[in-house]
């Protein structure tokens, strides 16, 4: 006896990849991309003398940074358990 496609295959878990790699593909890559924003801003704004602006963009840099880097180890963290 041979098994359908239909009840071999977990549509429901296959759905659930689907979209979570979705969204985490696209949650990080704007997260690494308002990293750059915020670097290349940053320098700008050092460069034109407000200071504030610099921070501020240098602030948004690290959070970026942070949200990239805790992504990637849940990543691990999930792939390793």
């Amino acid at each position: 006896m041979s098994a359908s496609l239909a009840s071999v295959v977990d549509w429901s878990g296959l759905l659930d990849v689907a979209w979570v790699s979705l969204s985490a593909g696209i949650g990080v890559t704007a997260a690494f991309a308002l990293g750059i924003l915020g670097a290349t801003r940053a320098v700008d704004m050092r460069r034109s003398g407000n200071a504030i602006a610099a921070a501020a963009y240098t602030v948004l840099m690290l959070l970026a940074i942070v949200a990239v880097t805790g992504a990637v180890a849940f990543a691990l963290l999930i792939m390793a358990g």
